[in-house]
């Protein structure tokens, strides 16, 4: 029995020598998998401007500007320019009735008249009295009435020309004009309305300068000097930077705020700029070329701050120095550890990410598919995929190898 079981042993080690073969290789390690990045989670690191400096908002106004009110209590009569109007200085705006002031100016002037000639008989009475007293026939008492006469005389005439002067000005008052060359802003009346001192009708505009009226936050206020740059967007101009300069720097802070007024001086040639327009922008403090990559791409969680940087198709961490920080744009200046056009994973796919991790980037992995599935061009002979051998070539070669 015990012959049979060591036969049985040597007949099956026999068995499993026949059936293993010399040219038998260990298995293949598994494929390690490779992740295919999105175009939202990636950016490629490139040169640009950054600059830092406060935020500043506020309302476009016209650097200078009026609002013409009436003078005198009546009806419109007439009006001069319209809406949006190019205007000289002096053209008539509108003009109010006034008949009332007619009547007084007439009045004023005939009063006049007639002190003028009181006084032309006075000043010969007192010629024809200095003859007579000069001659002994009148008494120098009568020469002494008769001045008292001419003075009294002068002095009507000089109020009555007083009186013809505010005449006078009360109907210019009743005729209003543009005070500056410009541009009807707003207009606010029209003929037949009856208006009272005071009340509005235009509103003129200089449009060649306008100017931002508005606040910064008074931790800011060391960075905010007269004539410092300001360069910003205005709502209705999306596509557009504008630039002006901080003419006036309030003295104080508002009491509920905390905000500084600031007054920014913008040049507007073409007059594309329209008051009341909201704007946004800051203040350039400091501003230079460099190379910027956005926040999402550095991480600053550790002691250093690092970016995933993708190098020869594999994922590796490294580290990073910074410079100036746009927090409004979301960027910031890197300046070590990457350089122009290097591959950056952004925030949002780094954590499905770790370094060493094989990926393919956008525009790399669609050549790869191009390049796979477009048929060779006629006449040329296909590149065999690595690992493979042709039926020809690679055999014989093989075959001389053996």
């Amino acid at each position: 029995m015990k012959h049979l079981t060591h036969l049985f042993l040597a007949l099956t080690l026999t068995a499993v020598g026949a059936c293993k073969k010399p040219d038998d290789k260990p298995p293949a390690p598994p494929s390690v998998p490779v992740v295919n990045l999105a175009p939202e989670d990636i950016v490629i690191a490139k040169r640009g401007e950054i600059q830092t400096g406060p935020r500043i908002s506020g309302t476009l106004e016209a650097s200078q500007m009026s609002v013409v009110r009436a003078e005198a209590a009546g009806s419109v009569t007439q009006i001069g320019p319209e809406l949006g109007d190019a205007v000289k200085k002096g053209a008539l705006l509108a003009k109010i009735e006034a008949k009332s002031m007619g009547d007084m100016a007439t009045s004023a002037r005939a009063g006049l008249a007639n002190a003028q000639a009181q006084l032309a008989l006075a000043q010969k009475e007192v010629q024809r009295t200095e003859a007579l007293v000069k001659g002994g026939a009148a008494p120098a008492r009568d020469l002494d009435r008769a001045q008292g006469q001419l003075q009294a005389a002068q002095a009507q005439v000089a109020a009555a020309r007083s009186q013809v002067s505010s005449a006078g000005s009360a109907l210019g008052d009743a005729v209003a004009k543009v005070p500056f060359d410009g541009v009807i802003a707003k207009r606010s009346v029209n003929v037949g309305d009856v208006v009272a001192p005071g009340s509005e009708l235009y509103t003129v505009i200089d449009p060649k300068s306008m100017r931002l009226d508005a606040s910064v936050a008074a931790d800011d206020l060391s960075l905010i000097t007269k004539g410092t740059s300001v360069d910003f967007n205005v709502r209705g101009y999306p596509d557009q930077k504008f630039a002006g300069a901080i003419q006036r720097v309030a003295p104080a802070a508002d009491a509920v705020t905390r905000q500084i007024q600031v007054l920014v001086e913008i040049p507007n040639p073409g007059g594309k700029l329209v008051a009341g327009l909201y704007a946004e922008g800051r203040v350039a403090v400091e501003r230079r070329e460099a190379l910027i990559v956005p926040l999402t791409a550095v991480d600053s969680t550790g002691d250093q701050p690092t970016v995933l940087k993708v190098k020869d198709g594999v994922v590796e961490r490294t580290i990073v120095g910074l410079g100036l920080r746009d927090d409004r744009a979301e960027v910031v200046e890197v300046t070590s550890g990457v350089v122009a056009n290097d591959v950056l994973v952004l925030s949002r796919a780094q954590k499905n990410i770790t370094p060493g991790t094989k990926v393919n980037v956008p525009g790399q992995a669609a050549a790869a598919e191009k390049t796979a599935t477009t048929p060779p061009a006629p006449g040329s002979a296909a590149k065999p995929a690595e690992g493979s051998a042709s039926k020809s070539g690679g055999s014989a070669a093989t075959g001389s190898g053996k």
